[in-house]
């Protein structure tokens, strides 16, 4: 007899059914995923840093007019922008570049100053030393030293102005850099101002600077603005197996 479909026939042992062999997948690498969390550390930090250097930089401009409490908001300025500048690569490589040539701009305008003092200074000397009947320097010297310190003041503030475009230039929308420039162009005027209309009035001689400080600070306070809303900068995620990102210092 033979058997029904289906059913086994006496005597045949029983074979276990083979069941299929499961596809494994790997387990994240441990260093890309080290790797990943430095990046997001580091631009994390870097935004909190420009975020804060913003802020002071804005706080230094709005007061930086006032006598003596000026003193105050330059400190703030420079604090600031050191804040800024470590943190300048979470912004993308327009934004770093700027704030490297707004040092490089800096440190020429320093030069700058520096040698038409010694230049001055080297002309009061060789005009004292050249007149040899009257050792006095002549009367109209004075007035010329003075005129020449502050054409070259002048000079440097219109240079150093480039920088203070420049620092957050890239981080701004079209409001935010027209702000600028009108800065730069009134810094201009109110230290003409200061210096050639209003040097024998103490107190009142740095009131035009109000303008200014106002301008520029809005204007920094704009780019701060922006980072808060999360409009910059634009998120970036890391790609695995190139490495950790280049430090933000």
């Amino acid at each position: 007899m033979r058997p029904s479909l289906g059913e086994r026939p006496p005597g045949q042992p029983i074979t276990p059914l083979s069941t299929p062999s499961m596809l494994t997948t790997p387990g994240p690498n441990p260093y890309y995923q080290y790797a990943e969390g430095h990046f997001e550390s580091a631009r994390a930090t870097a935004i909190d840093r420009t975020k804060t250097g913003l802020l002071l930089i804005a706080i230094g401009f709005f007061i930086g007019w006032i006598p003596l409490v000026g003193v105050v908001g330059g400190i703030l300025e420079l604090v600031g922008a050191i804040m800024v500048i470590l943190g300048r690569h979470a912004f993308g490589r327009e934004h770093a570049r700027n704030v490297m040539w707004s040092i490089i701009i800096f440190i020429i305008t320093i030069v700058v100053a520096i040698a038409a003092v010694f230049a001055i200074v080297f002309s009061a000397i060789a005009s004292y030393h050249l007149n040899s009947t009257n050792r006095e320097l002549p009367p109209s010297f004075g007035p010329y030293f003075i005129g020449t310190f502050f054409d070259v003041i002048l000079i440097g503030i219109a240079i150093f102005g480039i920088a203070q475009v420049l620092f957050t230039y890239a981080l701004q929308k079209r409001s935010g850099r027209i702000l600028l420039w009108c800065g730069y162009v009134s810094i201009i005027v109110a230290s003409s101002l200061e210096f050639f209309v209003l040097i024998k009035t103490p107190y009142l001689n740095s009131l035009p600077l109000v303008v200014p400080g106002i301008l520029y600070g809005y204007a920094y306070y704009l780019a701060r603005g922006r980072i808060i809303r999360g409009e910059i900068p634009a998120p970036v995620a890391p790609q695995l197996g190139q490495g950790t990102p280049a430090s933000n210092i």
